[in-house]
């Protein structure tokens, strides 16, 4: 609908024809008035009309040729023509018609007949121009919204690239390939997005080494970077304790330590991360270990067939300040090994819809070692190998970690 009045041009050159029509329509339009095609189309190029009202016979230039002239200027070919014709035959209508005017009124004009065409036919237009704005606005939208989404997929591409980074360097750092005693394998199976999968080996001394495992909880560069601060806190719970008691803490003390430093922070962002702390001193034979919500890790000792899962009962990082962290002690022995893991592994379903789960593990792990060929490495391919041959290679939607630690 047109919020202004409309603007009607009327090409006459008997604009006499035209005063009764005029005065009839003054309240409802603008009415302007050119007596030649020519001065018609000056007129309609100078103040584009709603509608133009076109005699059919008319000296220089008729009816015809004006209309063919207006329909073929981009500015003028969609205003309506109506043509007025004394002309009553149906060879004259359809000339006009497939010229692309859009009605016909003949001459003697009746005003009444008239004036309600020619209203239908400007709120027609009016109703086809709203469209019109309203397609274009659409259009508009949908360029923003796609610039936007372009926009939006390079800074998650950017985020990704950050997010991958992090991974790579921070939380899934080199592992050594020996330490006085042990030797290490690790695999990690990347998702499909960034996860919060998370290890470290570090050696305390010529006797003594820490594995640290663990999962923040949710995806993305966030779990990175909450899974980096996590490694940081360990580290610098060590060196603090290390200072404070002037002997090495215990993997008890250290892990009391990360939650009273990282707890009110991941509780402000939502978020907590499984954790376990293994601590071996082979010279002992012991292994001190504290599992904070952690999958179990499962122990298979020398000479025997089957894997014992050590696991705690304690709660994650993150999710209650006044959690006191236990430990616990295990006799072990060379030749015995420690596979500790993520549960993108044990987790992950098949096409029934069945975990692939520890028990399964458990078995692949005892399989594997008890072939006793090739590297850790090897070992931890075959298992990769069982569980993606488990889900029929689909793709993961955790990452799937995994790091065996063997007793020499």
């Amino acid at each position: 609908m047109m919020s202004r009045r409309p603007q009607v041009l009327a090409i006459d050159d008997t604009p006499v024809n035209l005063f009764a029509l005029g005065a009839v329509m003054e309240k409802d339009v603008d009415l302007q008035v050119a007596t030649s095609g020519a001065a018609g189309i000056k007129l309609a190029l100078q103040a584009t009309p709603d509608l133009i009202l076109l005699d059919v016979m008319m000296p220089d230039m008729d009816g015809y040729e004006t209309c063919r002239r207006i329909k073929a200027d981009a500015q003028l070919a969609h205003v309506p023509v109506i043509f007025l014709t004394a002309l009553a035959h149906i060879e004259a209508e359809s000339t006009g018609l497939a010229l692309g005017a859009a009605d016909y009124i003949t001459k003697p004009i009746n005003v009444d007949i008239a004036r309600l065409r020619i209203l239908n036919l400007l709120e027609r237009e009016g109703l086809r121009r709203e469209v019109m704005a309203q397609r274009d606005e659409l259009q508009q939208l949908i360029t923003r919204l796609t610039q936007s989404s372009a926009k939006l997929e390079a800074a998650r591409q950017r985020e990704l690239g950050i997010g991958f980074d992090i991974q790579r360097s921070l939380l899934k750092g080199d592992v050594p390939e020996a330490i006085e005693g042990a030797c290490f394998a690790c695999s990690s199976q990347p998702s499909q997005g960034i996860d919060g999968d998370f290890y470290d080996i570090r050696c305390i001394d010529a006797d003594c080494f820490d594995v640290l495992v663990g999962d923040v909880m949710g995806k993305g560069v966030q779990a990175a970077l909450i899974g980096a601060a996590i490694k940081m806190a360990y580290h610098q719970a060590v060196a603090d304790l290390l200072i404070d008691h002037l002997r090495l803490p215990t993997p008890a003390e250290i892990l009391n330590r990360v939650n009273q430093m990282l707890t009110p922070r991941l509780i402000t962002l939502a978020s907590f991360a499984t954790l376990a702390l293994y601590r071996f001193h082979p010279s002992r034979g012991t292994l001190t270990f504290v599992n904070a919500g952690h999958t179990s890790g499962l122990l298979l000792r020398q000479g025997r067939v089957q894997a014992q899962p050590i696991s705690g009962d304690n709660l994650p990082i993150g999710v209650l300040l006044s959690e006191v962290y236990t430990e616990r002690c295990l006799a072990v022995a060379s030749g015995d090994s420690l596979l500790v893991f993520s549960d993108g592994i044990t987790e992950v379903l098949n096409a029934e819809g069945e975990e692939f789960g520890q028990e399964r593990l458990a078995a692949q792990f005892e399989a594997v070692l008890d072939a006793d060929d090739g590297t850790g490495e090897a070992k931890l391919e075959r298992i990769r190998c069982a569980v993606q041959q488990f889900t029929d290679g689909a793709l993961a939607p955790d990452d799937q970690t995994a790091l065996i630690v063997a007793l020499r």
